[in-house]
């Protein structure tokens, strides 16, 4: 065959592939997915829970207000003008269970095969129950009462177990808020739960409520500091790993081991503009103590971008009252920045700073002959001579 002719032909083939496997992801994202709509009011409201796996079907709604049995397998009450309604659709066949009170307030209960009318028999209620219990655990609702009613039975691990067969992240994410609220854990028992979690919650958006939820709880606990910042590792979102690591500095004041494990995990966003923004918020916690500004130094040096590595420092430029041991990690954190504008307009903003002390006034014009730029070395010394920092 012709030489460009096989080329083609490979170029078409994989082509093809990228399709098939294109449609292949596209169906097994499709195939399963749940909805939750809770309003805030529900006494007024419709709650929704729609759940579908592989053309199958799912679905519970609540009018008004709704009042579980102990079991969470029925319901006990619903509010006047309310309804609970359950439906499902599987293997060709239709259900649905539909509760309401009457002018009395007396529940009434309707149940139907494919849209024919029957008579609520053991099947029937077995069902129902079933799929009751599972739109409960799977929805979130009554996350709170649920969860204190499985700790007094089967304290923590009973409600572990629980949330190991919850498949969404919403509902885990409350599952595990209300076990930490109610379930008075010692430091090992948060430990535990904080590594459950990281384990269960893929959502970055549910894994970071969860955890700026928790941060009060890591005040003065530092053992289960690691078990926070592996949970934390877990989120991929570099918006939302700030978000987490920007609300535990801003609880308390944080131990030095929490510090250290923020530096660290801001290290390892990769947006530099995000790494940068952490940065900028935490600078006055980490400057005064010799350690801890070494691990933010290292930080600022990970930035890959220029421009936001000057604008760490030049935000740190409107600290007062700068050390001179921060004053010269700064130059030498300035001489990492590889663009000669970014460097030289940093050093043009320092140039004041650095006028009062022998050894920072040699180190900054260190700093300047790092330019490889003639013209914008020139800048910087040519402001230092107009300003008379420097002799001519």
């Amino acid at each position: 065959m012709n030489p460009l002719f096989k080329s083609i032909a490979k170029a078409l083939f994989f082509v093809a592939l990228f399709a098939l496997l294109g449609v292949l992801a596209t169906k097994a994202i499709r195939s399963q997915s749940q909805k939750v709509n809770i309003p805030k009011d529900e006494s007024n409201n419709t709650m929704r829970w729609e759940h579908s796996d592989n053309g199958e079907r799912f679905r519970m709604e609540i009018r008004g207000k709704a009042e579980f049995t102990d079991d969470y397998t029925d319901i006990r009450s619903v509010s006047q003008n309310g309804y609970v309604r359950i439906e499902e659709d599987r293997n060709g066949q239709s259900r649905r269970y539909e509760i309401r009170p009457d002018a009395n307030g007396q529940l009434q209960r309707y149940y139907s095969v494919n849209g024919e009318n029957r008579p609520l028999d053991d099947a029937g209620r077995a069902w129902a129950g079933k799929i009751i219990l599972d739109a409960v655990r799977q929805s979130g609702i009554d996350a709170d009462k649920r969860v204190q009613s499985i700790l007094r039975k089967a304290g923590v691990q009973g409600v572990l177990n629980e949330i190991a067969s919850i498949s969404g992240d919403y509902a885990q994410r409350h599952y595990f808020e209300a076990l930490i609220k109610y379930g008075n854990l010692n430091q090992t028992d948060l430990q535990t739960v904080l590594r459950s979690a990281a384990q269960h919650i893929s959502s970055d958006y549910e894994q970071a409520e969860l955890l700026i939820g928790v941060a009060d709880q890591m005040i003065g606990k530092d053992s289960a500091a690691g078990a926070f910042f592996e949970a934390t590792a877990t989120i991929k979102s570099d918006y939302e790993r700030k978000r987490v690591l920007t609300t535990i500095l801003k609880k308390g004041t944080p131990t030095r081991e929490v510090l250290v494990q923020v530096a660290k995990s801001a290290a390892a966003i990769s947006s530099d503009y995000e790494k940068a923004t952490v940065l900028k918020e935490v600078s006055g916690i980490y400057l005064d103590d010799p350690t801890l500004r070494t691990i933010y130094f290292q930080t600022v040096d990970a930035i890959r971008s220029d421009y936001e590595h000057r604008g760490v420092l030049s935000a740190l430029l409107k600290k007062t009252k700068l050390s001179e041991d921060v004053l010269a990690g700064m130059l030498e954190s300035a001489m990492r920045i590889s663009s000669d504008y970014e460097k030289a307009s940093f050093l043009l903003e320092a140039s004041n700073a650095y006028t009062g002390d022998t050894r920072l006034r040699n180190l900054f014009l260190k700093a300047v002959e790092t330019i490889g730029s003639d013209y914008e070395r020139g800048r910087v010394l040519s402001a230092l001579l107009k300003n008379k920092q420097i002799g001519e």
